[in-house]
């Protein structure tokens, strides 16, 4: 008997087990080499004792490699089938959240539109948080944000245009265009638009910009997220880091909707900033609340909703 062919045309456990019975059956090497022993010389028994030993040892280190090896292919096999079941299901069975969805529309608009994005700690001085921002201490802008400081000069951000005042800064006397995503906290107490933590997304571009540039970017960028070509409207409004101000509306759904602030960078924080001749450059900025966008987008009307876990809701959306 070819015990070593036999192992190699091992391929399934059905195979190993067939096979280890026949190389241990009375029809085998073993048991052959058995008798052999018995009706051998005590001189010959000797050497037929280590061949024995010396071929029991080979044959179960043959059939413990051909086992793993057919364990390390049905574990691979497993993985593999259990990812394509994975991919097959992600098109149908993938829920994400609301927030998760708006926030990648906004970001893939950005980032096809030549800006980058930017990500910061959520914990703020209160130097570049308010002070480079054109809010020095006992300006009443401060009032609006009722912020939570976590000591006397730290606090934890009122809005992702702290990080703005710190790009400026870092990319003083240049022009570039960035924008981020995160998450702001205010001291407010939670109801159904309120809460005191919620993601908001802020953008700043410095270059050659006028109003209409500024307009053109809003309008583009809320009819890629809404997925339909959106109507705006302007209102004069007031930030200490942008003049002109303005409060923007859009026109969803038959009716119009109050929707984000915007306005022209503000030549003080320019040079607040380090820019030298701050005249020669005109930027452009804004903000808007990324639950604001999914509560219209998706009819939501209790912001409480986002933050609840309640898989009932995040399974709307695919």
């Amino acid at each position: 008997m070819n015990y070593k062919k036999l192992i190699e045309s091992i391929k399934t456990f059905e195979d190993y087990k067939l096979v280890k019975s026949k190389i241990f059956s009375k029809e085998g090497p073993i048991f052959e080499l058995q008798n052999k022993i018995k009706n051998a010389l005590i001189d010959e028994k000797v050497e037929l004792g280590k061949k024995l030993s010396s071929l029991k040892f080979e044959i179960d280190q043959l059939l413990e490699l051909k086992i793993n090896e057919i364990k390390n292919k049905e574990i691979e096999e497993k993985i593999l089938k259990d990812q394509n079941n994975i991919y097959s299901y992600s098109e149908d069975f993938i829920n994400y959240h609301p927030l998760f969805l708006i926030s990648q529309k906004i970001r893939e608009w950005f980032l096809q539109n030549g800006y980058f994005e930017e990500k910061a700690l959520e914990i703020e001085s209160d130097y570049y948080n308010f002070e480079q921002l054109n809010i020095p201490k006992n300006h009443p802008a401060r009032d609006m944000q009722d912020t939570l400081y976590l000591s006397d000069n730290i606090l934890l951000r009122t809005h992702n245009t702290g990080i703005t005042a710190r790009m400026l800064e870092k990319y003083q006397n240049s022009e570039f265009s960035y924008f981020t995503i995160g998450k702001v906290y205010r001291n407010d107490a939670d109801d159904q638009t309120h809460s005191h933590q919620f993601s908001q997304v802020d953008f700043l571009s410095v270059g050659k910009h006028n109003i209409q540039s500024l307009l053109w970017t809003i309008q583009s960028l809320l009819s890629y997220v809404f997925e339909e070509n959106i109507k705006i409207r302007t209102r004069p409004s007031f930030f200490p880091f942008t003049k002109p101000s303005i409060e923007v509306d859009m026109f969803y759904k038959g009716a119009w909707v109050e929707i984000l602030g915007a306005g022209m960078i503000d030549e003080d924080v320019l040079k607040l900033a380090g820019y030298k001749e701050p005249t020669k450059f005109r930027g452009i900025a804004g903000g808007v609340g990324i639950e604001r966008i999914a509560m219209i987008k998706y009819g939501i009307k209790d912001i409480r909703e986002f933050f609840k876990n309640d898989l009932r809701m995040i399974k709307q959306f695919r």
